[in-house]
């Protein structure tokens, strides 16, 4: 079963119009994959058996006029796989994250992050034991930015102005803003 997605532009639309009753119908908590660089593989086979290539190497600025992606992590899932790979609960289509990058888990009413790759939450390596997940962790994927929401959390950045981003850095050409 994969994560459902949605535009963060969609749900400020849906939250200004449901008012009180989106915290009903979203009780969910949040991942969202902040616009940033972006190398996308070309297709479904390139995603799943390409080698992961490293991160750009320059300071992260979110471009203007992009739109992030929104992920519902559903507390009817215990563990969720993400990756580049199309078997994963959550896709990443980047060629900076690996087809099995890290597992979401939820238990103890608090969602969980581990892996074995590069990985890091609010600045800290993951690692195999995991780390928790609070309002606004950043977790940071090669060149990918995911930040954690907790469901109150979540409502204040849907209140957010979708202004006040900062212009991209210059990036090396094979890099796409997404």
């Amino acid at each position: 079963m994969s994560a459902p997605a949605y535009m963060l532009s969609l749900l400020s639309r849906q939250r200004q119009l449901l008012g009180d009753r989106f915290k009903e119908r979203y009780p969910s908590n949040w991942l969202v994959w902040e616009p940033g660089p972006w190398r996308p593989a070309r297709s479904e086979l390139t995603s799943n058996t390409e080698a992961t290539q490293l991160p750009t190497p320059m300071p992260f600025a979110r471009p203007v006029g992009d739109d992030a992606l929104c992920f519902e992590l559903k507390r009817v899932v215990s563990s969720l796989m993400m990756g580049r790979g199309s078997e994963n609960h959550i896709v990443v289509n980047d060629l900076t994250v690996s087809r099995a990058q890290l597992h979401l888990e939820f238990a103890n009413e608090q969602w969980r992050v581990r892996t074995n790759s590069a990985v890091t939450v609010d600045g800290q390596s993951v690692g195999t034991h995991g780390l928790p997940l609070k309002n606004a962790s950043v977790i940071v994927i090669g060149d990918v930015r995911m930040t954690f929401y907790e469901p109150d959390g979540f409502l204040q950045r849907l209140q957010q102005p979708q202004g006040g981003k900062t212009a991209a850095a210059a990036g090396p050409s094979s890099t796409t803003t997404r």
